[in-house]
């Protein structure tokens, strides 16, 4: 790990605080009035997942911890753990459930790609990115007279969660959803 002055940190860093590994989610300085310039830094907890914000003076030293991000093929999924592949060496790595939230494991969709972060060797979080491509598996069926308003249902996807999606989605589309919010994008071909 290096110090350095929070002001060279930059967005997707991570540092060392409170003898934890936070990730700069974001940060603008500010300055009020005649009184000192401060860093307004919003931090992401690599371990919990939580989010905070901090402020700090441009001079503050923190830790830097280096952060490796790699690109994976996900496989499938064990009872503790989510197994990826690495698409060259086709060595497997699994990877603990703990290190992806529990909102967005309904994203992973076997065969796609997905970038690993790592302190070391240790995978800490697993990176979604920004959509994915479901299959629907289930799907009511829409009422008559539905079809003109913005009338949405629940399906259910190949992975199992349920995603909210408009009225003339039916079993068998394959649909695009962003991950950051769930919400439907539309219909892939």
């Amino acid at each position: 790990m290096a110090t350095m002055k929070l002001r060279d940190i930059k967005i997707g860093e991570a540092i060392e605080y409170n003898k934890e590994v936070w990730v700069v989610v974001d940060r603008h300085e500010q300055t009020r009035g005649n009184l000192r310039t401060y860093w307004q830094v919003k931090l992401k907890n690599l371990e919990r997942g939580n989010v905070f914000e901090q402020r700090f003076s441009p001079d503050d030293i923190v830790e830097k911890v280096m952060l490796h991000r790699q690109e994976y093929e996900y496989l499938y999924a064990e009872a503790d753990a989510f197994i990826f592949m690495h698409p060259e060496t086709y060595e497997q790595v699994p990877v603990s459930k703990d290190s992806v939230q529990e909102d967005k494991r309904g994203y992973l969709v076997p065969n796609n790609k997905y970038v690993l972060l790592m302190i070391e060797e240790k995978v800490v979080e697993v990176e979604m990115p920004s959509t994915v491509e479901l299959l629907v598996e289930d799907a009511p069926d829409a009422a008559r007279g539905d079809t003109a308003t913005s009338v949405t249902k629940l399906a259910k996807v190949d992975t199992g969660i349920e995603v909210k999606v408009p009225a003339h989605i039916k079993k068998g589309d394959r649909i695009k959803i962003r991950t950051s919010d769930g919400e439907f994008l539309g219909r892939s071909n």
